[in-house]
Parts: structure tokens; sequence; C-alpha cells
């Protein structure tokens, strides 16, 4: 199945992703994959007011997102945004699968991250997820925004090499 868009972004959706992404793909709906805001009613709502008028933005948990993501009504329309790298395992885990590879984007740098690229910070278990993926396959790329540099897998893994945890 193919997304518009399959982003792993500490911050879900943003300026960033509205802005630099959206304008150049022109969803019609952001499907966030994630527990903490299936959970909070109030965030899903602010969630919903940052998005463009009549841009949809739907919200699941992980779990009925890994059984349900193949399933969705407008899989060409949609951008798919995920929280962290653990995440994006647990939910390759449970046979997420989407064809046109998976976008790392922002991630910033909380305490303890490395730094894998400028926009891009990953703690240990973080790391550890990107080192399984990558040995899984998974077809994944570092860009912060649609014009910006595009770091495939095989640089992915030689920054991977280089850090020191």
């Amino acid at each position: 199945m193919t997304f518009l868009l399959v982003r792993v972004d500490d911050r879900l959706l943003h300026g960033q992703v509205i802005f630099g992404w959206g304008e150049r793909l022109q969803p019609r709906c952001y499907l966030i994959a994630d527990d903490q805001v299936a959970s909070d009613v109030w965030e899903q709502d602010a969630y919903r007011a940052g998005a463009p008028p009549g841009v949809r933005v739907e919200v699941r948990d992980l779990q009925t997102f890994t059984q349900s993501w193949n399933s969705h009504e407008d899989p060409g329309g949609t951008v798919v945004l995920i929280r962290g790298l653990e995440d994006l395992a647990r939910l390759h885990q449970g046979g997420f699968r989407p064809e046109g590879g998976i976008n790392l984007g922002g991630r910033h740098a909380p305490a303890g991250s490395l730094e894998l690229l400028a926009f891009l910070h990953l703690t240990p278990p973080e790391a550890a997820a990107l080192r399984t993926l990558i040995a899984e396959g998974v077809s994944l790329y570092a860009q912060e925004l649609p014009g910006s540099p595009r770091y495939g897998s095989e640089i992915l893994q030689a920054r991977l090499t280089g850090l020191r945890e």
C-alpha cells in the first residue's frame, strides 16, 4: 500500500509537515499513529485544529493502526505520522509494510541522545531500533523537507556505525 508519505517525527503534525511536506504533497488526510495522542482527546483536538481546512486528521493507537493500515480508505491521499523509531519498529513487527520508503524527519535532542544528522538525534534504544529496521531491509531515508538532501539507508547505516554509545 502506498501512502503519500510515512514520516517518523517526534512532533508529529507541525508546521514543517503541514507547510513543507503538505504543500508539496497536498494530502487529504494526516493519520497519526500514536498511543499517547490516541488516549488524549484534547491533544487530538489540537492536531485537528492545526490542520489545513479540508484536510482530515485521524488518530489511531499503534495496535489499531497495525490491524488496519492496509485497509485505509485513501492511502494515496494520506500522510502517516509516527512519533519514534521504537514505535515504527513495533509497527513493522506487526506487519506494517508501506511502499515507497519511510521518512525519518525531525528527531530532536532528548537527554542522552546521539546526533546522527543535524535534524536526527537518537537515544540508544532508538539507534538499536534503527539498526534492526535497516538489517531487516526496511526502506528508510532521512530528509527534513522535500528540497533538503536525502540520506538513504546506506548512509544511515554508515553514520550509525560511527556513533559512540
